[in-house]
């Protein structure tokens, strides 16, 4: 067994590991960037684009691919290339892959990092996405644009280990404290891409898109001809999004709609799997 997973319940290791063989990436190179992705489900159905958090691989998604793929839709998932340090010019990227996919337009499904990179992707190619779902992510804060630059900083002259330690204890810090089969699993994840895959580059490019993020200028009028509809799930305990950005989201998308979880904070996907499931479905099928 992979030594990352050593500590995870074994049937857990089994699915996933089944889940990635299931799953090869191909790739493609566009416009000088070789981009790693695949396609899964339904090849008749709407095209359904995931976006990824901020481990930044398609796999990273598995158990919300897994769920969703036995249905009515097409799933598109990418890794994130390294070379690419902002989250327009990734937005822009993608739009690429779907292209060259020859797919004209998608359910968008982006949640934490990756409802960052689904809000610009739909402001700057909205008639690309029919419907938006928004998941425990947040609304750009200029503020908090600065706040990136001391790490910037240290990843640019730390030895890559502390680095990685870094970047390790902050994605598994913010999962819940409960021990569940699930997060063992998530934690050995997140180790294994930032042991094996992580470079100096990667890392900086990580914050870098996080600071463009933070620096892009969205207002409610932005999407007022937008014929798509919007969902945003929350989660009332999720650290990351108290609820001045809870509320500073829903303002800047008026008519979306909303579902608030309780006691899975950032986990909902995994450990409320079955109810976010529905709830993603109900409003893509409606």
């Amino acid at each position: 067994m992979n030594k990352y997973y050593t500590k995870v319940p074994p049937e857990q290791v089994e699915q996933f590991m089944r889940f990635r063989q299931d799953h090869p990436l191909q790739a493609s190179t566009l416009n000088g960037i070789t981009w790693e992705y695949f396609t899964s489900g339904n090849p008749e159905g709407k095209p359904l684009l995931l976006m990824p958090g901020a481990l930044g691989t398609a796999e990273s998604g598995w158990r919300t691919i897994s769920m969703l793929e036995q249905g009515k839709f097409h799933l598109i998932c990418v890794n994130y290339p390294v070379e690419i340090d902002s989250m327009s010019a990734l937005a822009d990227g993608i739009k690429g892959v779907l292209d060259h996919e020859g797919i004209q337009s998608v359910y968008l499904v982006g949640g934490s990092y990756g409802g960052m990179l689904a809000q610009v992707f739909t402001h700057r190619h909205p008639d690309m996405v029919s419907r938006l779902v928004l998941s425990h992510t947040y609304p750009p804060v200029s503020k908090r644009a600065r706040s990136v630059e001391p790490a910037l900083r240290m990843f640019r002259v730390l030895p890559m280990f502390i680095v990685k330690k870094m970047l390790r204890d902050r994605m598994i810090g913010i999962l819940p404290a409960k021990p569940s089969p699930e997060l063992l699993l998530v934690a050995a994840q997140i180790r294994e891409t930032v042991d094996t895959r992580l470079t100096r580059q990667a890392a900086l490019s990580t914050f870098m898109r996080m600071m463009d993020f933070d620096q892009q200028v969205f207002s409610p009028s932005d999407l007022v001809d937008w014929q798509g509809k919007t969902l945003i799930m929350l989660a009332e305990d999720d650290p990351t999004t108290p609820e001045p950005l809870r509320q500073s989201l829903l303002d800047l998308y008026p008519g979306a709609r909303l579902h608030l979880f309780k006691g899975s904070g950032h986990a909902t996907s995994i450990l409320e799997s079955e109810e976010y499931i529905r709830v993603i479905r109900e409003f893509l099928e409606e």
